[in-house]
């Protein structure tokens, strides 16, 4: 009963940037975006996936582990006025702001004083909830290279903002973080249970199921945490009340986590 409490708890949807997984989905997208950073030939960058494709997780990680980046500031959700954005950016230099001592021009006056040649990198996560003045100052910041803008977004809705006239013929750079391939899915699930020595869980997890699993999904990383954790619980539930169907690992307990998380619609 203990290793399925303490497998369990290996897949919460915590945004733990020490976890990373040997991934080449992730690890294309970093090297892509990290590159597209250095260049300095993008001043918009775009990061584009399907929801729980792990977009909050790369920028995060980037954020704490990559210290050569300069960025200036991380918006974790962009909720926030045109002139709240400038003065919490403006803050970043070290000057104090009074809310509403500068008119919106005078704002930018300064930063583009103090910034200069997309030296500095603005994180923008959710950013598919910018609306069209957002996304209008971004565009007036990015054409003068104050900073250089990545703005990560759900993959349908950024596509649509690409073809805005804000950013359709701007110089930029798309990065498109894919879902994860079946052995990948493997890998995470396998090498997430042996870091805590759960040697026979891991073994549990056959490739029939691993398949399933992969399947059902999407292939989506936060669906897959998702659904594996439902499944110990599911498992954890069913050991306590001597329910031997669902005591293990098999394809009636992910059938029964897939139809607990509504992954598979059963009216």
């Amino acid at each position: 009963m203990n290793q399925y409490i303490k497998a369990k708890e290996l897949f919460n949807d915590e945004l733990n940037t020490h976890e990373c997984f040997e991934s080449l989905t992730f690890e294309f997208a970093k090297k892509d975006l990290l590159s597209a950073i250095n260049s300095n030939e993008a001043p918009l960058i775009f990061l584009l996936g399907d929801p729980g494709s792990g977009k909050s997780f790369l920028l995060n990680y980037i954020n704490k582990n990559i210290s050569f980046i300069k960025i200036a500031k991380f918006f974790s959700h962009p909720y926030f006025d045109e002139r709240e954005l400038l003065e919490v950016l403006l803050e970043t230099t070290g000057i104090e702001v009074i809310k509403n001592q500068y008119s919106q021009e005078k704002l930018i006056e300064y930063l583009g004083n103090y910034y200069k040649s997309l030296k500095y990198t603005v994180f923008i996560d959710e950013a598919q909830l910018l609306d069209e003045k957002q996304l209008e100052l971004i565009r007036i910041l990015s054409d003068m290279q104050i900073f250089q803008f990545v703005l990560a977004m759900h993959k349908k809705e950024g596509e649509t903002v690409l073809q805005k006239a804000h950013f359709k013929s701007r110089t930029k750079k798309v990065i498109y973080i894919n879902p994860l391939e079946d052995y990948e899915v493997a890998n995470y699930i396998r090498q997430r249970l042996l870091s805590k020595n759960l040697s026979k869980l891991a073994t549990a997890f056959e490739d029939k199921y691993i398949t399933y699993i992969a399947k059902i999904s999407l292939n989506n990383f936060r669906t897959i945490k998702k659904l594996t954790k439902t499944l110990f619980e599911i498992i954890i539930y069913a050991n306590e009340r001597g329910h031997k169907k669902y005591s293990k690992i098999n394809k009636a307990t992910l059938t029964m986590a897939a139809i607990d998380i509504g992954l598979i619609d059963v009216k």
